[in-house]
């Protein structure tokens, strides 16, 4: 309630006590995670000034509302959001106290990247039993590359209703976009061919999209249940079930503790991989793309020496 005042009151004052940095005369778009970022940049080009809510080392279900995201959203054109109650306990109360009109649900500055996708794993009756489940799907789909196009096939067409003076640019820009991830895509596929059927453990339920574009299948979480920390019960399971298969794949990410799945890999002689989820994790993935590319590389170099 404290941080809702805090938020409020930054919300009504700050035309009068902060004001925010003035971004020219580009059309202004708000993400909510750093890979829509790098799409909106991809498909705007100059034409656009991208922030990004979350930074590329924060997990994206637990970002802090902060009064400095709302001097953000304030001036924004669009506010792009990932959706499917991935942001669900922070963007809305930034979205709301910003005082924003354009940029509510349903108008006409507001978009829903995941509007583009065919969701994964829709919970037929979810309920707070089973953890911090979707209900709309797994929110992770830009993992997948081909998830990626469509998305920003959707933020093109946002970016022309808002600037149609610069459709041209937004089309060209869409096509090199394709093209690159089509080039790259026919390479990774190649490459992953022979591991495909490989086993991995995640620690959170983090690569159904990744996992079915490029043929790796997952046992189990490191986390019994989604968004509930790891128990010494479950992951001795899971260990037992990781030597009975023999996997040799632990995926993270950076935000989480890696006390428990480095005692895993110990214990099963798998090796822990730390994927780059957003561009910005680190140095090599400046961008969507290189991000991908990034989490694919790492991924073979792996595979190579446990097969």
């Amino acid at each position: 309630m404290k941080l809702l005042k805090n938020l409020m009151a930054v919300s009504l004052f700050s035309g009068v006590l902060i004001l925010p940095m003035a971004w020219g005369s580009a059309l202004k778009v708000v993400t909510t995670t750093p890979d829509l970022a790098s799409i909106v940049r991809a498909v705007g080009g100059d034409t656009v000034q991208v922030q990004s809510l979350a930074s590329p080392l924060q997990n994206p279900h637990f970002v802090d509302a902060k009064p400095s995201m709302i001097v953000k959203l304030m001036k924004a054109d669009l506010f792009v959001q990932t959706g499917m109650d991935l942001e669900i306990g922070w963007a809305p109360l930034l979205q709301q106290s910003s005082g924003n009109k354009e940029i509510q649900n349903g108008a006409r500055g507001f978009l829903d990247a995941s509007t583009a996708i065919t969701p994964l794993e829709v919970p037929l009756n979810p309920t707070r039993a089973m953890g911090d489940v979707h209900p709309a799907g797994n929110p992770h789909y830009l993992l997948d590359p081909e998830n990626g196009k469509l998305v920003a096939r959707l933020i093109a067409k946002k970016l022309e209703e808002l600037s149609p003076q610069e459709s041209a640019t937004f089309k060209k820009n869409l096509v090199t976009f394709e093209k690159n991830i089509n080039e790259k895509l026919e390479r990774w596929l190649r490459d992953m061919e022979p591991y495909r059927g490989t086993k991995f453990v995640s620690y959170h339920k983090v690569y159904p999209y990744f996992g079915e574009r490029f043929g790796i299948i997952s046992i189990g979480e490191i986390e019994p249940k989604p968004g509930i920390p790891p128990t010494a019960s479950h992951t001795n399971r899971l260990m037992e079930q990781m030597k009975a298969e023999k996997v040799k794949i632990i995926l993270i990410e950076p935000w989480y503790e890696k006390r428990s799945s480095e005692a895993m890999a110990k214990q099963t002689g798998a090796q822990v991989i730390t994927m780059a989820l957003f561009p910005g994790t680190v140095p090599e993935a400046k961008n969507y793309l290189e991000a991908v590319n990034y989490n694919l590389m790492l991924l073979l170099k792996v595979l190579s020496t446990v097969r």
